[in-house]
């Protein structure tokens, strides 16, 4: 009788253990280390290999988009970043994402925008992103970046 609860308390955890393992979310994990170390053409490179895994209604296409747009714009190329950033918000209006990935992809074109001298633009999608279920971070930013256009003054370290 231990026997078999032992053994079914096992299998119920291993769905858990294999979701924790999803090879997309890893591979994002991963790309996320290689644009923090400045590896931007490898976090490319490791980006389009996930592209493969996933199904045009995966809600994820979106990050895909916004982070090989993030690598582009760190790397200065803001023409290739707005395009990524562009793919990024139609999968979101597509796929009608309401998180914080359709969040950074706005952040993210008002961040083109405003590398183009084009604040007045970029305003609108800080704003949108706003309307998002965001991180606090995300949050944060897109606030900051708002303030500075509007020539508010910064708020204090929170």
């Amino acid at each position: 009788m231990k026997r078999l609860l032992a053994l079914a308390l096992l299998l119920c955890a291993l769905p858990a253990a294999a979701a924790r393992k999803d090879p997309v979310e890893e591979g994002f994990r991963k790309v996320d280390e290689l644009i923090e170390k400045g590896q931007y053409q490898k976090a490319r490179g490791d980006l389009d290999e996930i592209l493969a895994g996933l199904k045009t209604e995966d809600q994820r296409l979106v990050r895909y988009h916004e982070r090989t747009g993030a690598a582009w714009l760190r790397e200065g190329k803001v023409r290739e970043a707005r395009s990524s950033f562009t793919a990024a918000l139609k999968a979101t209006q597509r796929l009608k994402v309401t998180g914080d990935w359709g969040a950074k992809a706005y952040t993210g074109m008002g961040l083109c925008l405003r590398r183009e001298n084009n604040d007045k633009y970029a305003l609108k999608f800080f704003k949108k992103a706003l309307n998002f279920d965001l991180d606090e971070g995300t949050r944060m930013f897109a606030e900051d970046q708002i303030r500075e256009i509007e020539g508010a003054p910064p708020v204090p370290a929170r």
